[in-house]
């Protein structure tokens, strides 16, 4: 006898299974991105840092608290929304033929974090041309750092980057509580359905349809804890961006303590950070005084 026509239980139990590969996948994925950025929530369709010119730090208390100065321009991140549709063939269905739409299901929650992880490291590559909240570009020669700590006065310009053309490489630190990204997540990833017999998709195109949604952004933060180079990545370009990190001041000529942990690199700058970091001799026999100095992040998504 021929089948009958598919039940509201049969398709319950593919978005059960479906739903369960998803979260699998979430679970599975590297998220390298948790290394170089930080998390903060978003409960509306944009947030405004105007808080990042404020770099916390302890002062003598001497008359009346100091009240640093609100930028005169607002740093605004507008949300944006992701989605990834998986089609479930209604004809699979009834003849049991469903196995293949769990591996896309879970590939589909592994995208969702690979999603976070090309969001963030886009910006790092673009923070050579995308400006943060100083109106800069996030690595920029021209930070402008207040005299006075309430940010008042004329301004002196501050580098965080190295002229160069090559493959870029970043030099972080990431164990103080400001950071130099920040992830910003109005809706964590979720996975929706079209599983009603009588929804239009079934009627005409004949699939049942599951998809990802994701809805955030990435903000710049600090740039006083990031330190960008397009120049070659060698001893003595590492070592100049070092000691420029840890000569960064806040505003009244504060020093803030930033110390670099972190150098991250793509494929192209892999094989030169290994002997930077990872070698315990130079090629010459000398002592490498720069092994292991700080972490090493190779990831693809740079």
């Amino acid at each position: 006898m021929p089948q009958q026509t598919l039940t509201q239980a049969q398709i319950d139990a593919l978005k059960t299974a479906l739903t369960a590969r998803w979260n699998a996948g979430l679970a599975a994925a590297p998220d390298d991105w948790q290394k170089i950025a930080k998390l903060i929530q978003s409960s509306s369709k944009s947030n405004t840092y105007e808080w990042l010119s404020q770099f916390p730090a302890f002062r003598e208390w001497v008359g009346a608290r100091q009240h640093k100065l609100l930028k005169e321009t607002a740093y605004a991140v507008i949300n944006r929304k992701f989605e990834t549709t998986v089609d479930v063939q209604r004809t699979d269905i009834e003849d049991d033929n469903i196995g293949q739409y769990g591996t896309l299901a879970e590939s589909a929650g592994q995208a969702a974090i690979d999603l976070k992880n090309d969001l963030v490291f886009q910006a790092l590559a673009a923070g050579f041309t995308d400006t943060c909240y100083d109106g800069q570009p996030f690595f920029d020669e021209d930070h402008p750092v207040a005299p006075n700590e309430d940010g008042s006065g004329a301004a002196v310009s501050v580098s965080n980057v190295q002229d160069g053309a090559g493959a870029p490489w970043v030099l972080l630190c990431t164990k103080r509580a400001p950071s130099a990204l920040y992830l910003q997540e109005r809706m964590a990833p979720q996975f929706d359905s079209i599983t009603t017999t009588t929804s239009d998709n079934v009627f005409n195109l004949d699939v049942y349809s599951f998809g990802g949604r994701w809805r955030g952004e990435v903000a710049y933060g600090f740039w006083q804890c990031a330190f960008g180079s397009k120049a070659a990545l060698n001893e003595a370009n590492f070592n100049a961006a070092f000691a420029a990190m840890m000569r960064f001041e806040g505003d009244g000529r504060r020093k803030l303590g930033i110390i670099p942990d972190l150098l991250v690199v793509g494929p192209d700058n892999m094989a030169a950070a290994e002997q930077l970091l990872k070698a315990v001799q130079k090629e010459g026999g000398a002592s490498n005084t720069n092994y292991n100095k700080v972490d090493l992040l190779v990831t693809p998504w740079l």
